[in-house]
């Protein structure tokens, strides 16, 4: 699928921050204590990443993506942890079983991570949704407003659109967060992805949103900064409908059994995995 991409470049390189901290600590460590207990220090760092990963990301999202990479990180460190540097030369000792046992399972999950990012898993995919809400819609000047915007009224079970939240967490298109009496979906990017650990109880309605209720209300809330991140400004009132109307969309694809016309539908626009 082929479109004229409507948002602006994303540069940033927060998602590669946890890489550069754990190579600048390795190094710095090197130099003060030597490179044996080094990897001890990288070892730690990598059970500390798997513990965020795993208490936090999975317990949210219930993404495999994320137990799988929290798995990896644990056996990771612990083949840190086990090997003997200080018997290089000798295979046998440097690699002793133990470090072998774990090795071979860092293998196993580090290829399995490879078939997800080669299948898209790994990537949370708000910009994915930002990009096709944007199709169609045309450029004005002085149409933004804080508002939100009512869609429409469909009818559903409630059942249902809790069992969608669970589907848009667990396939990292969106974080949900349920109201009294609704439930807000909010496209997540992979730099938002970052941010929700800094601050996940962050003020939801500031956010770009849509809402369920449980009457079966559909409202659209787009931020000034997600309005801002596309390259000019769009007409209002068309983005929002036709965010709500996408979100809607994938909400009857998913509750007729079809949710992989979810996933194939942001998959298609082959938007850079990092982002």
């Amino acid at each position: 699928m082929s479109i004229i991409r409507k948002l602006k470049p994303d540069r940033s390189i927060i998602g590669f921050v946890p890489l550069i901290v754990s190579l600048v600590i390795f190094f710095m460590s090197i130099l003060i204590i030597g490179v044996v207990d080094s990897f001890k220090v990288l070892s730690l760092i990598m059970l500390v990443y798997a513990a965020i990963t795993l208490g936090f990301y999975y317990r949210k999202t219930r993404s495999r993506t994320y137990l799988i990479s929290g798995l990896y990180l644990i056996v990771f460190g612990l083949t840190l942890w086990t090997i003997q540097i200080e018997f290089a030369g000798n295979p046998s000792l440097v690699f002793p079983p133990i470090t072998r046992f774990f090795g071979i399972w860092m293998i196993v999950f580090w290829v399995w991570l490879l078939y997800l990012m080669a299948t898209r898993k790994v990537k949370w995919k708000g910009e994915e949704v930002l990009e096709l809400s944007a199709v169609g819609v045309n450029p004005s000047e002085n149409t933004f407003t804080e508002r939100p915007l009512p869609i429409e009224k469909i009818d559903f079970l409630k059942d249902e659109l809790i069992s969608f939240a669970s589907f848009m967490r667990k396939n990292q298109i969106c974080m949900t967060y349920q109201d009294d009496d609704k439930i807000y979906i909010v496209p997540i990017t992979m730099k938002d992805s970052m941010n929700l650990l800094i601050n996940p109880e962050f003020n939801v309605i500031e956010k770009t949103w849509v809402s369920f209720t449980f009457t079966g209300d559909v409202t659209v809330h787009i931020s000034k900064n997600t309005y801002l991140a596309y390259k000019e400004n769009l007409t209002f009132d068309q983005l929002c409908k036709s965010m709500g109307s996408l979100f809607i969309e994938f909400f009857e694809s998913y509750r007729k059994g079809e949710s992989v016309r979810v996933i194939d539908r942001l998959d298609e626009l082959k938007l850079n995995i990092f982002t």
